[in-house]
């Protein structure tokens, strides 16, 4: 960890002339104080290389800005919150020592290339990252970073009192919002600055809190689909990112409302539980996670009922299934056809070290039964196209963002299913774009035919979705589809 930090850093070990004045300001706690409680350690990086906002501008080198000292007194005994203006703490050394790390920070960051790859790299490695404000309003550029956290600032068209919906009422940053006495169900209201986002979309993102566009003059705004979410999160390979967009104003952040919002979500990034992401409402079901869940929309090659195991809900865990071996391969009853958008969540169980490169926790996800994306535990190794993420023989995943065998994983898949003239000949491929535990891996990229083990090798443009039994207990769960 850096100690020249005198003009950068309040809360963090510093130079010994800087002692007594760090001491006479309350908010600060000591290095010593956070070893002492055992809490979780929080790197807040508040540099502006763009606009600087009010609530991240010192009074003086030695002193928190508003931000800094309400978040380091509001998260007292939960976290302990070491602040800094300086981004060569944004180093690989450094970050080993943190739990999680804060953005509020705007425009195009002096953090070396070397601090760049080290954050991302962290953060796919079990770090929690997590932002707020105009940390979407920094490295637009850096193609990685705007990947983790989900979307980029694109105008702010509100600055009023305005109404925000919980969409997650059971989320550790939400939750308490969604109990409200003074203010109607499922809704908060507040003042602050509202942003509207490009290049963000729902899936894997998950929405924790949008503005309630009843109630605020949509017609401001640039979204055509009018989804204006202010708040969201999503697993990000092995760690987890949280990101909030308010915060500009000062009162903001002396809201106890808020303040549970922002210190819950920097909460579950660190160690809470892996979301199993629920279908829209718009979605076609697959597989249910409720206890009313069942095999009924699966079928195996010849028709007849689905043979695996179904594994029923439970403390709150979705229903799943679960390959049984030998039974051979399992197909939705329903055709997938057009463009859509297909989430599954799966589970590799822990193999044999001694167990060969595809014999480990092997399965698959077949796109209409002919275009694999492949399901295997790959955790830490090079990847080749037969590896987790990779569409098979086709493209290898651009990432590993695979999980240890025994957690649970996702897939977020765009489908583009193969286009064909009036003679009935394929004129356009598939195209395909891949998320996995919330990391992009694939890009729209083409896939020229069908992959191995394939039901077929014809591409009529449907098909049925096809898991594959590859003598391994792998689990499903919450399966589901969104035409587009």
């Amino acid at each position: 960890m850096a100690s020249s930090l005198g003009t950068a850093r309040v809360g963090a070990p510093m130079l010994s002339s800087l002692l007594l004045t760090v001491a006479a300001l309350p908010s600060v706690e000591l290095p010593e104080a956070h070893a002492a409680a055992e809490v979780p350690r929080v790197l807040f990086l508040t540099h502006s290389a763009g606009f600087v906002h009010s609530v991240v501008r010192r009074p003086a080198p030695d002193q928190l800005a508003h931000a800094e000292r309400v978040l380091t007194e509001a998260s007292k005994g939960r976290l302990a919150v070491d602040c800094t203006q300086d981004c060569a703490d944004i180093s690989a050394e450094n970050l080993a020592n943190y739990d999680a790390v804060l953005f509020y920070t705007t425009g195009k960051l002096p953090i070396s290339e070397e601090g760049k790859t080290a954050l991302i790299d962290w953060a796919r490695g079990g770090g929690a990252f997590c932002g707020v404000h105009c940390a979407t309003d920094t490295f637009y550029e850096f193609e990685d970073y705007m990947d983790l956290v989900g979307g980029a600032f694109d105008g702010h068209p509100w600055h009023e009192e305005v109404t925000m919906k919980v969409e997650d009422t059971r989320h550790p940053a939400t939750r308490h919002l969604a109990r409200l006495s003074s203010q109607p169900p499922g809704r908060w209201v507040l003042t602050d600055e509202i942003y509207q986002f490009k290049w963000w979309r729902r899936h894997p993102n998950h929405v924790l809190l949008s503005l309630d566009t009843s109630a605020t003059d949509v017609a401001r705004g640039k979204r055509a689909d009018r989804d204006y979410a202010n708040s969201w999160c999503k697993d990000y390979g092995q760690g987890k990112m949280f990101y909030t967009a308010l915060g500009h104003r000062e009162d903001v952040w002396t809201n106890p409302l808020f303040q549970e919002h922002l210190i819950g979500g920097i909460e579950w990034a660190i160690a809470g539980d892996t979301l199993s992401i629920p279908a829209p409402k718009d979605a076609r079901v697959l597989l249910g996670g409720g206890k009313a869940a069942s095999l009924e929309g699966w079928q195996r090659r010849d028709g007849s009922d689905a043979a695996w195991t179904l594994i029923p809900a439970a403390d709150d865990q979705p229903a799943a299934m679960e390959v049984k071996r030998g039974t051979g391969n399992l197909f939705s009853r329903v055709e997938l056809e057009g463009d859509f958008l297909l989430h599954v969540e799966f589970q590799v169980p822990p193999t044999p070290e001694t167990n060969g490169w595809q014999d480990r926790g092997n399965s698959g996800v077949y796109v209409q039964g002919r275009y694999e994306v492949q399901v295997l535990d790959s955790l830490g190794l090079e990847l080749r196209s037969g590896d987790c993420g990779g569409i098979y023989g086709k493209h290898v995943a651009r990432v590993n963002a695979c999980k240890p065998a025994g957690q649970w994983q996702s897939y977020d898949i765009e489908f583009r299913s193969p286009r064909f003239d009036a003679e009935g000949n394929k004129t356009e491929s598939v195209r395909m774009s891949v998320w996995h535990n919330g990391v992009r891996i694939h890009d729209d990229v083409e896939v020229d035919g069908t992959t191995a083990a394939a039901m077929a090798g014809n591409e009529p443009g449907k098909g049925p979705l096809m898991l594959q039994d590859h003598g391994h207990p792998v689990r499903y769960r919450n399966i589901w589809v969104l035409q587009r």
